[in-house]
């Protein structure tokens, strides 16, 4: 787990990072405004957010806003001091995924980072624009759901079990078509189809010369 922290009180900012790498063992990288994150948002890919609202430069509701702009799919915690209903809905608006106000207890941020790794442990974040949840078998891309087949769903999951790793023909026929007796099996044909749902410019989905296929993101 990489964590980006933004949190412009110094002494709370340390105590989250020494909390999170010295007890959860994240790796952690800190900054104080707005403007930092952004310059790391753009340069690096981080699993969860932890953001407070009033963060010189850019606040913490522009900051969040500017992290799902780009279509990145990981879970965002604001923190704040402020009372203001406004301020908790144009959060949640934006994106957030947990909201926690001042003073921040450590347990109940821990609580709510378990929380939401709970529902994130089912999902494969393929690219910033792909995840697929293995639980409700569902894959979206840049946020969309895309509704495929099951013999298509079938193929994708054994394929992103093994990413960047390829998988024998017999391998595969054998979790896709699970216990069906045929004479031929219609691998090509399922790859086409499923070729043909992503719509990212390139071809994800790799032929390994007499071996099988491969997911490469």
């Amino acid at each position: 787990m990489k964590i980006l922290v933004i949190e412009d009180d110094k002494q709370l900012n340390k105590t989250i990072k020494i909390f999170l790498e010295r007890f959860k063992k994240y790796e952690v990288i800190s900054v104080f405004d707005g403007s930092e994150a952004v310059k790391l948002i753009d340069s690096e890919k981080f699993d969860l957010y932890i953001i407070d609202i009033n963060i010189p430069s850019i606040n913490g509701i522009e900051v969040t806003e500017y992290i799902r702009n780009k279509d990145i799919v990981a879970p965002i915690i604001i923190i704040t001091a402020s009372l203001e209903i406004d301020n908790l809905e144009k959060s949640y608006e934006k994106g957030c995924n947990e909201y926690i106000k001042k003073p921040l207890y450590l347990k109940e941020l821990d609580i709510r980072m378990n929380n939401l790794l709970q529902k994130e442990e089912n999902l494969v974040y393929v690219t910033d624009r792909i995840s697929y949840d293995f639980k409700h078998e569902e894959l979206k891309i840049d946020g969309e759901v895309v509704h495929l087949r099951k013999k298509e769903n079938r193929l994708l999951q054994i394929l992103l079990k093994n990413l960047n790793h390829q998988v024998k023909t017999e391998d595969i026929i054998k979790y896709v078509w699970e216990n069906e007796i045929k004479e031929n099996y219609p691998l090509r044909q399922v790859v086409s189809r499923l070729r043909k749902e992503f719509n990212t410019g390139k071809n994800h989905i790799i032929s390994v010369s007499g071996i099988g296929y491969k997911f490469e993101p």
